[in-house]
Formats: structure tokens, C-alpha cells, sequence
């Protein structure tokens, strides 16, 4: 029965990937009623309810599984990211926290713990768990995102803009990293090198990026006439106050 169940859960994954959740359904039904003891089929079964909106459905079924296998950090993630899309954050946080105790080096969880504090709007506490979940998989982009994002939020630009150098050093293909990143230059007020990273994204996504890119780009042109404006007033300022000098100078010269 094992080699039969490994070709049954490695055909259902294949009917997930490709979309055919029904199939993959009554196969891994058909499967459950000959009560095998592996979670994986659970999971599987449950993820064909959740990838059709039916979460409820879903959850349930992790739950039954759980009682089987109290400790399968699997079931424990699924049921968190069920409630969590549900908006119940705190049963999602609750299930995610016992599924880091059996899996502590466990990146994703602590990306989403990290996701779920941001939405309860503790940025600092979301910014320990991204940082965390990246000392665990250092080569994510969508962390080092995450992190210039939260930064942003909180108006540290500097920082904000360090991170997300970070994440399209790391992936120059990354056309989030380079919106945001020109986001943040922008409100630095780097205004060339924002342009360069805008058109960048735009570049690379311009289904998804290209209107924002459009607004951001308005927003460097706008801000470049205003800093010619301010520098011609300066100027002219600067002017005016050297040909009074001038003629103080000659007045002061003139014979009596």
C-alpha cells in the first residue's frame, strides 16, 4: 500500500498544480476511505475544498486530521492561514505558534506571523519576525521587501530604501523592489536614481507597475520644476541682494 499511496498523493499534487481539484478530490476521497496513515492525504484533500473558496470546509478537515497527528506542522500552518484568511487573527496566531514549536527554523511561519502583526498594526513586532524569518532563508526578496515596506510605513526612508537595495541586488528581476525602492529614493528626494528604478519596474512588469510608475514619474517631474523654481528664486534673491550691496558700495564712495 505505501508505493501505491506514494503514486496516488504524487498524481494528486499534479491534478492541484494543474487546477483539477475536483479529480484530485475524489481520488484523495476514494483514498481516505481505506484510512491510510499518512497526513499528507489529509492535507492534500483539505487544500481541494481551500484552492475553491470553500475554507470552512477545509478547515474542518485539517482539524479531524490534527486529532490523528497533533504535531504535523502542516496541518497546524494550514489551519492558522485558514483562520487568518478568515480575519481570525488571533486563532490564526495561536495555531501558527504551536507550528513553529514543533518547526522553530521554520521561515514561512514566521514571514506570515510577521505579515499578521502588520496587519494588527505592530510594525516593530512585524519587523523582528520578518528579520527572523530571514536569518532562516536569507535569500528571500519578498522578506527584504516586507521589511522596506514596513520601514516606509513608518516614514524611515533611509532604511526603507536600504532593504529594498537589498532585495534587487538580490534579484535585479524583482520589479517590486524596484518601484519601491524608487518610492522611497523619491521621498529622499534622490529624484535621478528614483527615475532609473521606476523605469525599471516598469520595465520588467508593466501590467502591473505601469500606471503606479506613471503617477510616481508625474510626482519626480513635478518635484524636479519645483526645486528649479525654488533655485531660480534663490538665485534671483541672491542677485538682487549683490546689486544692492553694489550700490551701497558706491553710494558710500560718492564725493560729498
Amino acid at each position: 500500500m505505501a508505493e501505491s499511496l506514494s503514486l496516488v498523493l504524487e498524481k494528486a499534487q499534479v491534478l492541484l498544480k494543474d487546477g483539477k481539484y475536483e479529480e484530485a478530490r475524489d481520488l484523495l476521497k476514494e483514498t481516505l476511505d481505506q484510512k491510510p496513515d499518512d497526513p499528507l492525504v489529509y492535507r492534500l484533500y483539505g487544500n481541494t475544498f481551500a484552492y475553491t473558496g470553500f475554507l470552512g470546509k477545509a478547515r474542518k478537515i485539517w482539524s479531524d486530521a490534527l486529532k490523528k497527528f497533533p504535531e504535523n506542522v502542516d496541518l497546524l500552518y494550514n489551519i492558522g492561514l485558514a483562520y487568518y484568511l478568515l480575519s481570525d487573527f488571533y486563532k490564526a496566531k495561536i495555531y501558527w505558534k504551536r507550528a513553529l514549536k514543533h518547526s522553530p527554523e521554520d521561515p514561512e511561519i514566521y514571514f506570515n506571523l510577521g505579515q499578521l502583526a502588520k496587519d494588527e498594526g505592530n510594525l516593530n513586532l512585524a519587523i523582528k519576525l520578518w528579520e527572523k524569518a530571514l536569518s532562516f532563508n536569507p535569500e528571500n526578496v519578498e522578506t527584504m521587501n516586507n521589511i522596506g515596506v514596513a520601514y516606509s510605513s513608518k516614514e524611515m526612508y533611509g532604511k526603507a530604501a536600504s532593504w529594498f537595495k537589498k532585495a534587487v541586488e538580490k534579484d535585479p528581476d524583482y520589479a517590486l523592489g524596484h518601484f519601491n525602492l524608487a518610492t522611497a529614493l523619491f521621498e529622499r528626494g534622490e529624484l535621478e536614481i528614483a527615475e532609473k528604478h521606476a523605469e525599471k519596474a516598469a520595465t520588467l512588469d508593466p501590467t502591473t507597475h505601469s500606471e503606479a510608475v506613471d503617477e510616481l514619474m508625474k510626482k519626480i517631474t513635478l518635484r524636479k520644476s519645483q526645486i528649479k523654481e525654488e533655485a531660480a528664486e534663490i538665485n534671483e534673491e541672491e542677485h538682487l541682494e549683490e546689486n544692492e550691496k553694489k550700490v551701497k558700495e558706491v553710494q558710500l564712495h560718492e564725493p560729498g
